[in-house]
């Protein structure tokens, strides 16, 4: 389905079955218009940059430099998209009414009496908070008693977080790779894979929400969560280590129910370590602490189905005027833009990649497909998605080509002779572009 068409179904909804889309410029949420501001020049010039060099150099760096080089790259990707007329646009998206910030105040006077009486005193509190459990609303609390409040300190950690997503999916995809190796030829195999997809991560449209929205920081916890648990699966590493590894994961994982209710059937995405690791003991104890976190969190007066429930009860009335059918096709469409045209392409080819690529994508896609066919989500899913996003994007694997390619690799350099054809990558950072000077979001 076309965006043209969504558009044009959006159209006929509003003026025609005034229906209450509340979505502006279908399938996203906000205004076609056209801006343009120095930000532009930014992503230009990075885009170029990710483009030349960001295969040969995801080739050869370092594993932990690439790492951090990942994560500073889809920063500086974010930023740029996002401060295309002023540096104000990042922290805007997370100052308005509708936001957390607004309750801010109200649980800092009485954490523990916000949190107790949360479900039952919902719509007293803005929108988002509306639909969401007190999880974040609490963090900002701590960071504002630890000097760090405001919408600034909130956008920082937002647009870091969501970044860090992507050195997330990277450990994720090279430790399952070689857990599942039988050699060290296929080990290094899995690494390459993993290196391979770094452009068009970075690259990805997904970055235009990144930059800034709270869904961010919800996708940079899931992603760390399943990261960890991967190297708590890992046989090769000391025993100390695995079981930190397993707990911390817990502990990640166990707070995404209190963050975002939408994190519940994304998490299925955590089932990869042990899908493709086979080793049931890591993901035992990672989700003993998950539960533990739940149920402590109970017990100091939220508990999440109550949470779930009261949210249901707030948002019943609107989202069940919201069309269905349009809005499934709605969500795909939004899913498959911001993922990027690489990754859509890349999932035509997805049987012929490595079984962990199958499976990270096919966790990914099956997590987003249920909560559109539950209907659990009706527009708005351009940021909802990020959980998501990034674990859809190593499907770009299928698009490589053995070509070699000397102007950005050695001779005598065997990583180049699979690489992304750079089309892909102009077209995947063009998209990013194109719709961050024709759309206006709120994020």
């Amino acid at each position: 389905m076309s965006i043209p068409l969504l558009w044009l179904g959006g159209v006929v909804l509003r003026y025609g079955g005034d229906v209450p889309l509340l979505t502006g410029a279908e399938p996203f949420v906000g205004h076609w218009v056209v801006r343009t501001g120095p930000g532009l020049l930014a992503a230009l010039a990075l885009l170029v940059a990710v483009v030349r060099f960001g295969p040969g150099l995801a080739a050869r760096l370092p594993w932990r430099v690439l790492l951090l080089i990942s994560w500073v790259a889809t920063t500086a990707w974010a930023v740029a998209l996002a401060a295309l007329t002023s540096w104000n646009d990042l922290a805007a998206p997370v100052s308005g009414e509708h936001e957390y910030l607004p309750a801010v105040p109200i649980a800092a006077a009485d954490p523990g009496a916000f949190l107790a009486g949360f479900a039952e005193d919902l719509p007293d509190y803005p929108i988002h908070v509306r639909g969401h459990p007190p999880g974040l609303v609490l963090l900002l609390v701590l960071l504002d008693r630890a000097g760090l409040g405001g919408a600034g300190w909130a956008a920082a950690l937002f647009i870091l977080a969501g970044a860090s997503a992507v050195p997330a999916v990277l450990i994720t995809l090279r430790t399952l790779g070689m857990v599942r190796a039988a050699g060290p030829s296929q080990g290094a195999t899995a690494e390459r894979t993993a290196r391979v997809v770094v452009p068009a991560l970075v690259l990805a449209p997904a970055a235009l929400w990144v930059a800034t929205s709270a869904d961010a920081f919800f996708a940079g916890v899931l992603a760390w969560g399943v990261a960890l648990l991967a190297l708590a699966s890992d046989p090769g590493r000391r025993a100390t280590a695995r079981w930190t590894y397993a707990v911390a994961a817990g502990l990640l994982l166990g707070a995404c129910p209190i963050l975002s209710y939408g994190l519940l059937h994304m998490g299925l995405i955590a089932l990869a370590p042990l899908i493709l690791s086979r080793r049931a003991a890591a993901t035992a104890v990672a989700g003993v602490v998950a539960v533990g976190v739940v149920v402590a969190v109970g017990l100091a007066g939220f508990w999440v189905w109550d949470g779930v429930a009261a949210t249901h009860e707030v948002w019943a009335p609107v989202g069940n005027m919201r069309p269905y059918l349009y809005f499934l096709l709605v969500d795909l469409a939004a899913l498959g833009a911001i993922v990027g045209p690489a990754a859509v392409g890349g999932l035509a080819g997805l049987r012929r990649t490595d079984p962990v690529v199958r499976v990270v994508v096919g966790l990914a896609l099956a997590a987003a497909l249920s909560g559109a066919l539950l209907g659990f989500e009706r527009g708005e899913v351009e940021r909802i998605w990020l959980p998501v996003a990034y674990w859809v994007v190593p499907a770009v694997v299928a698009l490589r080509t053995s070509r070699h390619h000397a102007a950005d690799f050695p001779a005598e350099d065997d990583a180049g002779r699979s690489a992304l054809p750079a089309s892909w990558l102009w077209a995947q950072g063009g998209l990013a572009i194109l719709l961050n000077t024709i759309l206006e979001s709120p994020w």
